[in-house]
């Protein structure tokens, strides 16, 4: 099995962003993949193989084989030869429940298809993130050694980009609480500092301990692939928890971001 996305060439397609591509691409083709394995499932069932009789419930696929609960298996070979094919073709389309009829159509027009109704029971992704902040007594400079989230996702299908999305969205989240901050001219009402020499970014010394923790979940009514959206789930709640941390060291409760010197001296 191969896929193609982000390919020009391809026809129109919605953005890929807002969390949605990996639930939506995921449960597609997992549905698609379900639908292939009823038909075989279906083929050797109905012959007089050693799996004849069988439901589907009883039958699994492994190892290049239909295999049943007892053990007894029929190669992948056979049951296409039992289906009178060498190939299995399926088209599926996934949309959230609730979502309107014509929203397949506007994305096959490359426009928005939008969402699915209001949940009726709590599906969102969770996370929890703690920061350690030191506050430099005199000069009042601020840093972050250590910060430290835990996630919850639904199922994570690939540990190792999830891990650095949400690491990038912490960081990204240190850089909102205290550095990156967009200058207007009020009278030109042009961007000040436009370039990366005058808008301040977090470089490696401003970024020490990073620890991400992703919580076991399985949601079985998010979706059929039960995946949440973690886009940006890393970083949404970095900044409350610098801003909280520096009130604990400093008594100082500062709501404006991003929080500087002049912040702390001021208050």
């Amino acid at each position: 099995m191969s896929a193609e996305l982000g390919d020009s060439a391809l026809p129109p397609a919605p953005v890929a962003g807002g969390s949605t591509t990996t639930a939506s691409v995921c449960s597609t083709v997992l549905k698609g993949c379900n639908q292939i394995r009823d038909k075989l499932f279906a083929a050797v069932a109905s012959g007089n193989g050693p799996l004849a009789g069988r439901g589907p419930g009883d039958l699994n696929l492994k190892d290049g084989k239909v295999v049943g609960r007892d053990g007894a298996s029929v190669p992948l070979a056979d049951a296409f030869k039992a289906l009178g094919s060498s190939v299995i073709e399926e088209y599926v389309e996934f949309f959230p429940e609730g979502g309107s009829p014509e929203a397949v159509k506007r994305l096959y027009a490359g426009q928005g298809g939008g969402g699915g109704s209001e949940p009726k029971k709590m599906m969102y992704a969770f996370g929890a993130e703690l920061v350690e902040v030191r506050v430099h007594v005199r000069t009042h400079e601020i840093r972050v050694p250590r910060i430290v989230g835990a996630f919850a996702a639904g199922r994570i299908m690939n540990t190792r980009t999830a891990r650095s999305q949400l690491m990038g969205g912490m960081i990204w989240g240190i850089s909102s609480a205290l550095h990156e901050k967009t200058d207007v001219d009020p009278h030109f009402a042009r961007y000040v500092n436009r370039d990366i020499a005058e808008y301040h970014v977090p470089v490696n010394a401003d970024i020490r301990e990073v620890k991400v923790i992703l919580v076991p979940e399985t949601d079985t009514e998010v979706n059929p692939a039960g995946v949440k959206g973690l886009g940006e789930l890393g970083n949404v709640g970095t900044a409350a928890a610098i801003q909280s941390a520096i009130y604990h060291a400093t008594g100082k409760r500062i709501r404006s971001l991003p929080i500087r010197i002049d912040d702390l001296i001021a208050a």
